[in-house]
């Protein structure tokens, strides 16, 4: 739906040496990208710590922590890494410098390159209802535009109203 293949992104993710980032705004997608990387790593055997963070949780656990302080051999996958402040993202970095690969979300560019940004467009919105739900597709597709004004590009939260609307 991005426009590109999982052969781009692995060349990519390669050229990069297993350290990157997935940037767009709320709802664009890099979660969803970020499950399925992990799904993609765990099927060619590689040993994965998938970390989320959010608005409501802005500070890893001591258990992350722990995690982090042994990274050696796996890839670490971080969801909201711009909610690290200043000193949480300086240790998270410094550990991670041993880990096989580092990916992680922002909203904006940061200290590591991109792998893949994320822009929503209308059309990736009627890409998506057109393939997960079918038969409510015209049903739905008419308040797209608004919705799109509501939510203000997010697709996801478009998507979860499109759920309470079927």
């Amino acid at each position: 739906w991005s426009g590109t293949s999982w052969d781009t992104i692995d060349l990519r993710w390669n050229e990069l040496h297993h350290r990157a980032a997935l940037i767009g705004r709320h709802g664009s997608g890099k979660t969803t990208f970020l499950d399925a990387w992990n799904r993609r790593l765990l099927k060619n055997s590689c040993e994965v710590e998938q970390l989320f963070l959010n608005r409501e949780t802005t500070n890893l656990s001591e258990d992350a922590w722990q995690i982090l302080e042994d990274c050696t051999g796996k890839i670490i996958l971080l969801d909201g890494e711009e909610q690290l402040n200043w000193i949480q993202r300086r240790r998270f970095y410094q550990l991670t410098q041993k880990a096989a690969g580092l990916l992680v979300t922002r909203h904006r560019e940061g200290k590591l390159p991109t792998l893949q940004h994320f822009d929503p467009s209308i059309e990736i919105l009627h890409t998506a209802v057109r393939e997960l739900a079918p038969d409510h597709y015209e049903q739905l597709a008419p308040q797209f535009p608004h919705w799109w004004k509501d939510y203000h590009g997010n697709i996801r939260e478009i998507l979860l109203r499109c759920y309470d609307e079927i």
